[in-house]
């Protein structure tokens, strides 16, 4: 009987799970990865917005697109925001790794979320995984990849419903402004 309540135990949402910035994989650029500049632009609260971050190179391939649905503003530091009305938003491209910081700090959302997808075709270093002892390919650590939010400095939270697409790419929704990853557990 014990042993059947710590099977149990274990089979909680996998999107309530929170580790340390240690206890993740984080998916990196390759060394050669040309840069993403950071992107900082006007969302309407009344048109779907959207905005891609792009590699600089000749082909301007996509790091992330962040896609923010009409209605999906509710306030900005506990100041509604109107039908009519418009947010500056900024978008940091995290430097030699797949993820962003997103702001403002007081930016909340309906729940008409803003939905973002990496794409990591091209440029993804998936050779972090290649001593893992978790995963037994790349493509395997591929999968496991999700979008991963920073809730107190090193402390991660998987994303709700986030994940890998099976294009080279993992997309989720952003509940609140700030740094999110990409990443698999270790």
């Amino acid at each position: 009987m014990l042993l059947g309540a710590v099977a149990c135990s274990d089979l909680g949402p996998v999107e309530d799970t929170t580790l340390s910035t240690q206890e993740l994989l984080v998916l990196s650029t390759q060394a050669s990865t040309p840069s993403v500049s950071q992107s900082s632009f006007l969302v309407p609260n009344n048109a779907t917005t959207v905005r891609r971050l792009l590699h600089a190179d000749a082909f301007n391939t996509l790091y992330v697109e962040l896609r923010f649905p009409s209605g999906s503003l509710r306030s900005v530091n506990d100041q509604p925001v109107a039908a009519d009305d418009s947010v500056a938003v900024t978008a940091q491209p995290r430097s030699g790794a797949y993820g962003l910081v997103l702001s403002p700090n007081g930016m909340e959302f309906t729940s008409a979320r803003p939905a973002v997808t990496f794409s990591f075709a091209l440029y993804g270093d998936l050779a972090v995984a290649d001593n893992s002892a978790t995963y037994a390919s790349r493509s395997e650590y591929a999968n496991a990849l999700a979008l991963w939010f920073e809730i107190t400095p090193g402390r991660w939270r998987r994303v709700s419903g986030s994940g890998f697409d099976g294009a080279d790419a993992v997309t989720g929704t952003i509940a609140e402004p700030g740094s999110y990853v990409v990443a698999a557990p270790r």
